[in-house]
């Protein structure tokens, strides 16, 4: 989306435009408050208002959520880059938790820092420059919206709550929630009627490492227009047995979080507003990364509106794609790892066969959850990629050649905070990966937005049927009009090419 001016800003105000929720926050002078756009309240001013390019920055400006909307606004996030932005990247480790304290006390900056392979000062200066707050600020607002999530959907004490959500004591959660909402936690819980009503039971809420399972409820920000449908019917096909369930539209699926084992489930049918998201937890220190790795997979941090402008703009032959399907998502991985290793095994076959040698390897190497976690359809968590290839002999019928490299490269995976150029030149760099594997593992296990697989037959198959690579040699060299959102053409593509009749549909090929 390009750059706002603030009468542009105001107007989306005024008119309560929920596709610029998180793409900035108001802040309202004469209250001390801050809003999403789209905020059910009265309209302010013109002359009472400023712009925040996050709540972060809101914050920091001295301002508090709004009680009817803040508590349910996105984390800011940078304006996507193609080449993986180094904002995009932070805000994503402090939303999983990486700035929040453990047993070991609190993780600094510098530690976030090196884990991005940049200094401190450079990570400063990027997250200011595009958000209007370090990282110590945001780390602040995730604690806090979690906090917040908390206390409004269950009865646990607000220990429990302190140690989830992120922070070092009750003393720091009752500060920084009072400076963010203007009210204390209890203040919080009593005026929340509804909550009242669906609190979770004392017992549902063990303490951290107790071993028992902890039950969270909460709302997903998200910016639409949303294609849920989409992201459905992709999960869907892709589904292991035990391990993901997509059923009317709710997606769930086992995950193995940094302290234990979870099922997340997400409403991927709500029409409007946040998506109703649950969490089982086996450990109440997951919270954090539970959510963040739910938004990941789910897209949630895209920017439909910029990106569908963009796409039309770019590439009119689209139009109807996006029409057909706005709001359309990159549906991701647990990993980059689960992602080489879908990647490294649907190389030239289908994805149905793809999904059946990835069964198999779960029937021979999955963990069973423990029984309080297990749900109906979600019983056990999906195959390590590691044991995977180490083990692929026992369950991967298919070329030595790729035998091989599945054990070489899930024995030894990249780094995944890597800049995506460097990443990208890694996975080329190994044997049995070629720029179809590295664009798709990058694709769905880095959220690399401007990729496009080379040599995907499927992609072909639509674009034949659209007429789009008739005037250029390749298909890659077709898009690159689509620059920065290519990865976006590529999945409308993929959902056009599932719409052709069967006869016209072919199978993808790698030369790697």
């Amino acid at each position: 989306m390009k750059t706002l001016t603030d009468d542009q800003r105001y107007a989306a105000i005024s008119a309560r435009d929920a596709r610029f929720d998180g793409v900035f926050f108001t802040c309202v002078r004469s209250t001390g408050i801050f809003c999403l756009p789209s905020c059910p309240s009265r309209t302010p001013r013109r002359d009472r208002v400023e712009f925040a390019p996050s709540a972060a920055a809101a914050v920091e400006r001295g301002y508090r959520a709004c009680k009817r909307c803040g508590p349910l606004a996105p984390p800011g996030t940078a304006a996507d880059d193609a080449a993986g932005s180094l904002c995009a990247r932070a805000l994503e480790l402090i939303g999983a938790g990486a700035l929040d304290a453990g047993p070991e006390g609190r993780a600094h900056v510098a530690d976030l820092a090196e884990r991005l392979h940049v200094t401190e000062r450079t990570l400063h200066r990027t997250l200011v420059a595009r958000t209007g707050s370090g990282a110590v600020a945001h780390a602040r607002m995730f604690r806090a919206r979690r906090a917040h999530d908390l206390l409004t959907s269950t009865a646990w004490s607000i220990a429990d709550i302190a140690a989830s959500a992120g922070f070092g004591s009750e003393r720091q959660l009752h500060e920084t929630v009072r400076r963010i909402y203007g009210s204390a936690p209890t203040a919080i819980r009593e005026r929340t009627a509804s909550a009242r009503a669906s609190r979770l039971s004392s017992e549902e809420a063990p303490r951290a490492g107790s071993g028992d399972v902890a039950v969270v409820h909460a709302q997903l920000a998200v910016r639409r227009p949303f294609h849920g449908a989409g992201l459905a019917r992709w999960f869907a096909g892709r589904a292991i047995p035990g391990v993901e369930q997509v059923e009317d539209l709710r997606w769930s699926r086992a995950v193995q979080l940094p302290h234990a084992p979870a099922v997340l489930e997400v409403d991927l049918g709500a029409t409007d507003g946040p998506l109703p998201f649950t969490a089982r937890l086996g450990d109440l220190r997951d919270v954090a990364a539970a959510v963040s790795l739910a938004r990941r997979m789910l897209d949630l941090d895209a920017d439909p509106v910029g990106i569908d402008a963009g796409l039309r703009s770019a590439m009119p032959v689209l139009a109807p794609l996006l029409d057909a399907r706005p709001g359309t998502r990159v549906p991701g991985t647990p990993s980059l790892d689960e992602a080489l290793l879908w990647a490294l095994v649907g190389q030239q076959i289908s994805t149905a066969r793809a999904r059946t040698l990835l069964t198999e390897a779960t029937d021979l190497a999955g963990v069973a959850l423990p029984e309080a976690l297990r749900t109906e359809h979600v019983h056990r968590l999906p195959v390590s990629p590691a044991v995977a290839g180490a083990r692929a002999e026992e369950w991967f019928r298919g070329p030595g050649a790729r035998r091989l490299a599945l054990s070489a490269v899930l024995a030894d995976p990249p780094d995944p905070h890597l800049p995506l150029p460097e990443l990208r030149t890694q996975l080329l760099a190994r044997r049995g990966i070629g720029p179809w594997t590295a664009d798709y593992a990058l694709l769905r296990g880095a959220r690399a937005i401007d990729v496009a697989p080379a040599r995907d037959v499927a992609l072909l198959a639509a674009a034949r049927d659209l007429g789009i690579a008739e005037d250029f040699p390749t298909l890659e060299s077709a898009l690159e009009v689509a620059s920065p959102w290519r990865s976006y053409a590529v999945m409308h593509l993929w959902h056009h090419r599932g719409s052709l009749p069967s006869d016209r549909r072919t199978l993808r090929k790698d030369r790697s």
